[in-house]
């Protein structure tokens, strides 16, 4: 399949072609983390090329770290996504219809990031208190561990369970206080 991307500028093209080169590497790589599979995470960069595509107003400055972070979790969420939908292939029952398996991979966090910009989104986050804040962007941004968040803030993994549990929570009242979602949707 061929895709032909079109850009409302030369600007934006060439903002698109500068993310590629520049995230590539780094986005199979954090695929490959999540599939352990060449084809796959080969896949996973093209779709997440696609919604970088679909997103480019959500993308400010390209060399930024919430750039780099906005990018990584989506080709985390995409590469999660199809390590969910191949899994419910592989469980497929003969009685079971495909469709149900598949339906279970949505995704919040996609669905939330096709909604907000990331300036908005940095806002939101802003507004949670300095511990949930941190925690968040150790785990989400920087893609750490339970374990590595839990020695770099000398605490135990247990608490980095709880503490990102509930900053989830924190943050879904905020998203929905903010109007992105309603109270029922998340």
């Amino acid at each position: 399949m061929i895709l032909v991307f079109t850009f409302a500028s030369e600007s934006e093209a060439r903002k698109f072609e500068y993310l590629y080169m520049k995230y590539k590497s780094l986005l199979y790589y954090k695929a490959w983390e999540v599939l352990h599979d060449q084809m796959a995470a080969e896949d996973a960069l093209s779709e997440t090329m696609i919604r970088v595509y679909k997103n480019m107003e959500k993308i400010g400055d390209p060399d930024s770290p919430q750039s780099a972070a906005f990018l990584t979790t989506i080709a985390r969420n995409v590469s999660l996504t199809l390590l969910k939908k191949r899994k419910a292939v592989s469980n497929y029952v003969a009685d079971e219809e495909p469709e149900e398996e598949m339906a279970d991979a949505f995704d919040l966090e996609d669905s939330v990031f096709d909604k907000i910009s990331e300036e908005r989104l940095c806002l939101i986050i802003g507004q949670l208190d300095e511990e949930s804040r941190n925690i968040f962007v150790l785990k989400y941004a920087y893609d750490l561990s339970h374990k590595e968040i839990a020695a770099q803030l000398g605490i135990n993994e247990n608490n980095v369970t709880v503490r990102i549990h509930r900053t989830r929570k924190k943050l879904a009242a905020l998203v929905v206080k903010e109007g992105v979602y309603k109270e029922g949707d998340i």
